[in-house]
């Protein structure tokens, strides 16, 4: 949020620069208001490969053309961020037609991405990998011209069908032997490690809002577990966490145990950032 300076009574008439507290400290007297910045929900991935447009990208299409020997698969993201721009998307991959370049996502291209002045790369989502023997890092990571400060994190976990889920588990699992951290990359081979969690109760220890979702008596087998940590306004930290593209900053979740569904029965785990571009 962003504080912007006025002159205003207690009808919102002019009246005084200055305030004074009832424990007499003077100060600018402020309006607070929101900021106009785009907003931001992006996923912690983790990149698979480099890949290249075969074509320039049509606006509100769901297909975009890849150089053959892409690799992208069913389940996949593909992310395409325009050089030296704020503008990217990231969306699901849908299907490869039988030609092999072809390839579907779930969502409209937003703009034109251009050969030769894109990234594109194919990334994971589903953070149910093996960390177990070489830590797996999903993160949040902008391109050289992207900065964005980011406000909260939500975590989604699905249990194993018809296994419950509590406070002691991860997800509807053991709880972890060594643990998940969310750690700050300062893009110059120093860290700061923000906490670990091994357990449900771990994660929402640290933002406290958290909810279990049992499954639903008709059809639906399945336990959930989600929760949030918030950084921004004064009932929480009171600050956010900036990631700078420019200085080679990223948000991380470095896993470190084996939370594969064939060892943990979990379904899917997924972790997500909310925020905004910086205001100009």
């Amino acid at each position: 949020m962003t504080c912007t300076s006025t002159q205003h009574d207690k009808e919102g008439l002019p009246k005084d620069i200055i305030e004074v507290s009832n424990r007499g400290v003077r100060g600018l007297a402020t309006f607070i208001q929101d900021q106009t910045s785009p907003a931001l929900t992006v996923p912690f991935l983790q990149e698979r490969a480099t890949v290249t447009l075969g074509a320039d990208t049509v606006v509100n299409s769901r297909d975009i053309e890849l150089v053959a020997g892409h690799g992208a698969v069913v389940g996949e993201i593909i992310e395409l961020a325009e050089i030296g721009t704020n503008n990217f998307i990231q969306a699901d991959v849908l299907g490869v037609n039988a030609n092999g370049t072809t390839v579907s996502l779930d969502q409209p291209l937003n703009r034109i991405y251009t050969v030769g002045n894109s990234v594109a790369l194919r990334s994971i989502k589903n953070m149910l990998v093996d960390g177990s023997t070489v830590p797996q890092v999903f993160s949040i990571l902008p391109l050289p011209s992207q900065a964005g400060d980011m406000v909260r994190i939500i975590i989604e976990i699905r249990g194993e069908p018809g296994k419950a889920l509590d406070y002691t588990t991860f997800g509807s699992a053991n709880e972890l032997d060594v643990g998940c951290v969310l750690r700050i990359n300062h893009g110059d081979g120093t860290y700061t490690n923000k906490f670990n969690f091994k357990s449900n109760s771990d994660f929402f220890e640290q933002g406290f809002d958290h909810s279990f979702s049992d499954a639903k008596a008709s059809g639906n087998t399945i336990n959930g577990f989600t929760a949030r940590v918030t950084w921004g306004g004064q009932s929480k930290h009171g600050v956010v966490i900036r990631v700078d593209g420019s200085l080679g900053e990223a948000l991380e979740l470095v896993i470190q145990d084996d939370l594969t569904t064939a060892t943990t029965g979990n379904t899917r785990f997924h972790l997500n950032a909310q925020g905004h571009e910086l205001q100009e």
